[in-house]
Protein backbone atom coordinates (compact mmCIF):
# COMPACT_ATOMS: atom_id res chain seq x y z
CA UNK A 1 0.00 0.00 0.00
CA UNK A 2 1.24 3.34 -0.90
CA UNK A 3 1.37 5.96 1.72
CA UNK A 4 1.53 9.54 1.18
CA UNK A 5 2.97 11.69 3.31
CA UNK A 6 1.08 15.79 3.80
CA UNK A 7 2.64 18.58 4.05
CA UNK A 8 1.61 18.21 7.81
CA UNK A 9 3.61 15.27 8.40
CA UNK A 10 0.46 13.35 8.29
CA UNK A 11 0.31 9.92 6.76
CA UNK A 12 -2.41 8.91 4.44
CA UNK A 13 -2.67 5.53 3.42
CA UNK A 14 -6.11 5.27 1.48
CA UNK A 15 -7.36 8.02 -1.38
CA UNK A 16 -10.90 8.16 -2.03
CA UNK A 17 -12.35 10.06 -5.28
CA UNK A 18 -16.65 10.50 -4.24
CA UNK A 19 -17.99 11.15 -7.48
CA UNK A 20 -21.86 13.20 -7.78
CA UNK A 21 -23.10 12.19 -11.18
CA UNK A 22 -25.09 15.20 -11.35
CA UNK A 23 -22.56 17.79 -10.45
CA UNK A 24 -21.48 19.79 -13.58
CA UNK A 25 -23.92 18.42 -16.47
CA UNK A 26 -22.51 15.19 -15.79
CA UNK A 27 -18.66 15.93 -15.63
CA UNK A 28 -17.77 13.54 -12.83
CA UNK A 29 -18.24 10.37 -15.37
CA UNK A 30 -15.61 12.11 -17.58
CA UNK A 31 -13.39 12.52 -14.81
CA UNK A 32 -14.12 9.34 -13.49
CA UNK A 33 -11.66 7.76 -16.62
CA UNK A 34 -8.56 10.42 -15.37
CA UNK A 35 -8.41 8.92 -11.85
CA UNK A 36 -5.21 6.73 -11.38
CA UNK A 37 -6.25 3.12 -11.41
CA UNK A 38 -4.06 2.98 -7.90
CA UNK A 39 -6.87 5.36 -6.38
CA UNK A 40 -10.58 3.92 -5.21
CA UNK A 41 -13.92 5.75 -6.82
CA UNK A 42 -17.49 5.84 -5.32
CA UNK A 43 -19.93 7.47 -7.74
CA UNK A 44 -22.41 8.37 -5.50
CA UNK A 45 -26.31 6.41 -6.23
CA UNK A 46 -27.80 8.41 -3.79
CA UNK A 47 -27.46 11.63 -0.80
CA UNK A 48 -27.86 8.83 1.70
CA UNK A 49 -25.74 6.25 0.27
CA UNK A 50 -22.73 8.23 -0.04
CA UNK A 51 -22.90 10.11 3.84
CA UNK A 52 -23.35 5.85 4.23
CA UNK A 53 -20.25 4.89 2.26
CA UNK A 54 -17.67 8.11 3.41
CA UNK A 55 -19.09 7.26 7.13
CA UNK A 56 -18.07 3.81 7.22
CA UNK A 57 -15.01 4.11 4.81
CA UNK A 58 -13.80 6.13 7.56
CA UNK A 59 -14.39 3.78 10.43
CA UNK A 60 -12.53 0.92 8.20
CA UNK A 61 -9.53 3.23 7.42
CA UNK A 62 -9.53 6.79 9.39
CA UNK A 63 -6.38 7.94 7.14
CA UNK A 64 -8.19 8.49 4.65
CA UNK A 65 -7.90 11.51 1.78
CA UNK A 66 -11.54 12.23 0.53
CA UNK A 67 -11.28 13.80 -2.58
CA UNK A 68 -14.40 15.14 -3.02
CA UNK A 69 -15.63 16.32 -6.76
CA UNK A 70 -19.03 18.43 -6.42
CA UNK A 71 -20.55 20.99 -5.17
CA UNK A 72 -21.25 22.84 -2.05
CA UNK A 73 -24.35 20.27 -1.27
CA UNK A 74 -22.33 17.42 -2.02
CA UNK A 75 -19.47 18.88 0.48
CA UNK A 76 -21.49 19.04 3.12
CA UNK A 77 -22.81 15.45 3.04
CA UNK A 78 -19.09 14.37 3.07
CA UNK A 79 -18.43 16.79 6.08
CA UNK A 80 -21.12 15.61 7.81
CA UNK A 81 -20.08 11.90 7.35
CA UNK A 82 -16.49 12.74 8.50
CA UNK A 83 -17.92 14.67 11.66
CA UNK A 84 -20.42 11.67 12.36
CA UNK A 85 -17.50 8.34 11.65
CA UNK A 86 -15.72 10.51 14.91
CA UNK A 87 -12.35 10.57 12.58
CA UNK A 88 -12.47 13.98 11.88
CA UNK A 89 -9.15 14.14 13.11
CA UNK A 90 -7.39 11.39 10.70
CA UNK A 91 -9.30 12.03 7.93
CA UNK A 92 -8.59 14.72 4.93
CA UNK A 93 -10.17 16.25 2.50
CA UNK A 94 -10.00 17.24 -1.14
CA UNK A 95 -12.57 19.59 -2.82
CA UNK A 96 -13.10 19.79 -6.57
CA UNK A 97 -15.73 22.26 -7.68
CA UNK A 98 -17.92 21.40 -10.45
CA UNK A 99 -20.82 21.84 -8.71
CA UNK A 100 -23.79 24.71 -9.33
CA UNK A 101 -22.62 26.49 -6.40
CA UNK A 102 -19.22 26.73 -5.13
CA UNK A 103 -19.02 29.06 -2.26
CA UNK A 104 -17.26 27.29 0.37
CA UNK A 105 -13.88 26.98 -1.91
CA UNK A 106 -14.05 30.56 -2.83
CA UNK A 107 -13.16 31.56 1.00
CA UNK A 108 -9.94 29.13 0.29
CA UNK A 109 -8.00 32.16 -1.22
CA UNK A 110 -6.07 33.69 2.32
CA UNK A 111 -5.45 29.81 3.65
CA UNK A 112 -2.07 28.02 3.01
CA UNK A 113 -2.44 24.33 0.62
CA UNK A 114 -3.22 22.38 3.91
CA UNK A 115 -4.90 23.68 6.84
CA UNK A 116 -7.27 22.45 9.59
CA UNK A 117 -11.08 24.12 9.01
CA UNK A 118 -13.15 24.49 11.48
CA UNK A 119 -16.96 23.47 11.41
CA UNK A 120 -19.97 24.39 12.69
CA UNK A 121 -22.90 22.09 14.79
CA UNK A 122 -26.26 23.40 14.11
CA UNK A 123 -28.53 20.98 16.13
CA UNK A 124 -27.19 17.64 15.51
CA UNK A 125 -25.99 18.64 11.73
CA UNK A 126 -22.76 20.11 10.74
CA UNK A 127 -22.12 22.82 8.12
CA UNK A 128 -18.58 23.38 6.67
CA UNK A 129 -19.98 26.98 4.88
CA UNK A 130 -23.14 29.36 5.97
CA UNK A 131 -26.24 28.42 7.75
CA UNK A 132 -29.12 31.13 7.28
CA UNK A 133 -32.48 31.90 7.35
CA UNK A 134 -35.56 33.57 6.41
CA UNK A 135 -35.47 35.15 3.41
CA UNK A 136 -32.21 33.50 1.83
CA UNK A 137 -33.99 30.22 2.91
CA UNK A 138 -36.86 30.72 0.63
CA UNK A 139 -34.39 31.78 -1.76
CA UNK A 140 -32.61 28.54 -1.99
CA UNK A 141 -36.79 26.63 -2.53
CA UNK A 142 -36.82 28.87 -4.86
CA UNK A 143 -33.83 28.27 -6.90
CA UNK A 144 -33.73 24.76 -6.61
CA UNK A 145 -36.96 24.72 -8.75
CA UNK A 146 -35.51 27.21 -11.20
CA UNK A 147 -32.20 25.23 -11.84
CA UNK A 148 -34.20 22.30 -13.20
CA UNK A 149 -34.66 25.10 -15.84
CA UNK A 150 -32.50 24.47 -19.04
CA UNK A 151 -29.85 26.88 -19.49
CA UNK A 152 -29.95 28.23 -16.06
CA UNK A 153 -26.79 27.86 -13.94
CA UNK A 154 -26.37 28.00 -9.73
CA UNK A 155 -25.78 31.71 -10.03
CA UNK A 156 -28.35 32.66 -11.96
CA UNK A 157 -30.80 30.57 -10.25
CA UNK A 158 -29.94 32.28 -7.46
CA UNK A 159 -30.43 35.63 -8.64
CA UNK A 160 -33.70 34.66 -10.34
CA UNK A 161 -34.70 33.16 -6.68
CA UNK A 162 -34.34 36.73 -4.87
CA UNK A 163 -36.18 38.27 -7.31
CA UNK A 164 -39.49 35.82 -7.03
CA UNK A 165 -39.05 36.04 -3.29
CA UNK A 166 -38.75 39.88 -3.44
CA UNK A 167 -42.61 39.58 -4.22
CA UNK A 168 -43.57 37.11 -1.66
CA UNK A 169 -41.09 38.47 1.47
CA UNK A 170 -42.19 37.68 4.85
CA UNK A 171 -40.19 38.81 8.06
CA UNK A 172 -38.94 36.30 10.54
CA UNK A 173 -40.68 37.00 13.72
CA UNK A 174 -37.29 35.63 15.46
CA UNK A 175 -35.38 35.83 18.73
CA UNK A 176 -31.42 35.61 18.50
CA UNK A 177 -29.56 35.00 20.77
CA UNK A 178 -25.26 35.62 20.16
CA UNK A 179 -22.94 34.14 22.62
CA UNK A 180 -19.34 35.83 23.15
CA UNK A 181 -15.78 34.48 24.02
CA UNK A 182 -15.92 36.25 27.15
CA UNK A 183 -19.35 34.33 27.36
CA UNK A 184 -22.02 37.16 27.96
CA UNK A 185 -24.75 36.91 25.76
CA UNK A 186 -26.57 39.44 23.42
CA UNK A 187 -30.25 39.04 22.58
CA UNK A 188 -32.16 40.31 19.77
CA UNK A 189 -35.85 39.99 19.51
CA UNK A 190 -37.34 41.86 16.48
CA UNK A 191 -38.74 41.16 12.90
CA UNK A 192 -35.64 40.73 10.40
CA UNK A 193 -35.57 39.93 7.03
CA UNK A 194 -32.67 37.23 7.14
CA UNK A 195 -29.59 35.54 9.44
CA UNK A 196 -26.83 34.42 8.07
CA UNK A 197 -24.05 32.52 10.06
CA UNK A 198 -20.63 32.16 8.16
CA UNK A 199 -17.72 30.06 9.01
CA UNK A 200 -17.26 30.71 5.10
CA UNK A 201 -17.42 34.41 3.71
CA UNK A 202 -19.60 33.98 0.46
CA UNK A 203 -22.87 32.14 -0.63
CA UNK A 204 -25.58 32.06 -2.93
CA UNK A 205 -23.24 31.63 -6.33
CA UNK A 206 -20.92 35.00 -5.02
CA UNK A 207 -22.64 36.89 -2.87
CA UNK A 208 -20.25 38.12 0.18
CA UNK A 209 -22.88 38.48 2.50
CA UNK A 210 -20.46 37.80 5.98
CA UNK A 211 -16.89 39.15 4.57
CA UNK A 212 -15.04 38.80 7.42
CA UNK A 213 -15.38 35.04 8.51
CA UNK A 214 -12.36 33.36 7.99
CA UNK A 215 -12.35 29.31 8.08
CA UNK A 216 -10.03 28.92 11.11
CA UNK A 217 -10.66 31.72 13.25
CA UNK A 218 -12.55 29.88 16.20
CA UNK A 219 -15.31 32.45 15.69
CA UNK A 220 -18.85 32.83 13.76
CA UNK A 221 -19.29 35.65 12.08
CA UNK A 222 -22.81 37.05 11.99
CA UNK A 223 -24.97 39.07 9.13
CA UNK A 224 -28.36 40.15 10.10
CA UNK A 225 -30.84 42.34 8.04
CA UNK A 226 -33.48 43.77 9.52
CA UNK A 227 -37.19 43.97 7.62
CA UNK A 228 -36.47 46.64 5.63
CA UNK A 229 -38.73 47.56 2.89
CA UNK A 230 -38.19 46.18 -1.14
CA UNK A 231 -37.24 49.43 -2.41
CA UNK A 232 -34.56 49.73 0.61
CA UNK A 233 -33.51 46.05 0.31
CA UNK A 234 -32.55 46.51 -3.22
CA UNK A 235 -30.58 49.65 -2.28
CA UNK A 236 -28.50 47.41 -0.14
CA UNK A 237 -28.06 44.22 -2.36
CA UNK A 238 -25.32 45.49 -4.25
CA UNK A 239 -22.83 46.08 -1.47
CA UNK A 240 -24.29 42.67 0.18
CA UNK A 241 -23.18 40.99 -3.18
CA UNK A 242 -19.65 42.88 -2.72
CA UNK A 243 -19.19 42.10 1.11
CA UNK A 244 -18.89 46.37 1.19
CA UNK A 245 -21.69 46.70 3.53
CA UNK A 246 -18.83 46.04 6.16
CA UNK A 247 -16.37 48.51 6.43
CA UNK A 248 -13.62 46.60 8.68
CA UNK A 249 -14.28 43.06 8.10
CA UNK A 250 -11.52 41.96 10.35
CA UNK A 251 -12.92 43.57 13.38
CA UNK A 252 -16.45 43.18 12.20
CA UNK A 253 -17.64 46.80 12.28
CA UNK A 254 -20.65 48.15 9.47
CA UNK A 255 -20.15 50.77 7.65
CA UNK A 256 -22.34 53.50 9.45
CA UNK A 257 -24.51 54.00 6.48
CA UNK A 258 -25.89 50.69 6.77
CA UNK A 259 -25.90 50.44 10.47
CA UNK A 260 -29.97 50.88 11.10
CA UNK A 261 -30.53 47.79 8.24
CA UNK A 262 -27.91 45.43 9.08
CA UNK A 263 -26.27 44.13 12.26
CA UNK A 264 -22.51 42.36 11.99
CA UNK A 265 -21.58 40.44 14.77
CA UNK A 266 -18.89 38.09 15.51
CA UNK A 267 -19.69 35.17 18.10
CA UNK A 268 -18.94 31.83 18.71
CA UNK A 269 -22.58 30.44 19.26
CA UNK A 270 -25.97 31.31 17.84
CA UNK A 271 -29.56 30.24 18.81
CA UNK A 272 -32.22 31.64 16.88
CA UNK A 273 -35.89 30.15 17.41
CA UNK A 274 -39.09 31.66 16.18
CA UNK A 275 -38.46 29.89 12.50
CA UNK A 276 -39.81 27.25 10.29
CA UNK A 277 -36.90 25.99 8.42
CA UNK A 278 -33.14 26.14 8.00
CA UNK A 279 -30.41 26.41 5.33
CA UNK A 280 -27.14 24.94 5.91
CA UNK A 281 -24.98 24.70 2.57
CA UNK A 282 -27.80 24.96 0.40
CA UNK A 283 -29.21 22.11 2.10
CA UNK A 284 -32.94 22.63 3.66
CA UNK A 285 -34.14 21.14 6.98
CA UNK A 286 -37.30 21.69 8.66
CA UNK A 287 -36.20 23.01 12.09
CA UNK A 288 -38.36 25.05 14.78
CA UNK A 289 -35.35 26.27 16.94
CA UNK A 290 -31.36 26.28 15.63
CA UNK A 291 -28.61 26.19 17.75
CA UNK A 292 -25.15 26.55 16.19
CA UNK A 293 -21.64 26.38 18.03
CA UNK A 294 -18.11 26.54 16.42
CA UNK A 295 -16.28 23.58 16.40
CA UNK A 296 -12.35 24.80 15.99
CA UNK A 297 -10.04 23.06 13.66
CA UNK A 298 -12.63 19.92 13.17
CA UNK A 299 -11.49 18.96 9.77
CA UNK A 300 -7.92 19.12 7.78
CA UNK A 301 -8.43 20.11 4.41
CA UNK A 302 -5.92 20.14 1.28
CA UNK A 303 -6.70 22.38 -1.50
CA UNK A 304 -6.99 21.31 -4.89
CA UNK A 305 -4.73 22.63 -7.39
CA UNK A 306 -5.44 23.13 -11.12
CA UNK A 307 -2.92 21.09 -13.45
Amino acid sequence: MEIIKTKFGREIKRILHILNPLAGHGMARKIKKHIKDTDETYMSESPAATSRFIKESCQVEPDTCFTVYGGDGTVHRAVNAVMASGCNKEAMLKIVPIGSGNDFIRSFDDMPDEFCADIMKFNEKYAANIVNMGFDCNVVKRADKVKKLPLINGPFAYILGVIGELFHKKPLKARVVLTYEDGTTEEINEELLLIAIGNGRWYGGGFKAIPGAKLDSGTLDVTIIRNVSVARFLSLVGAFKKGTHVLDPENAIIKPKFEKHLIYKRCVGVHVDGVDCVCADGEIYKRNEVNVEVVPKAISIIQHKIQ
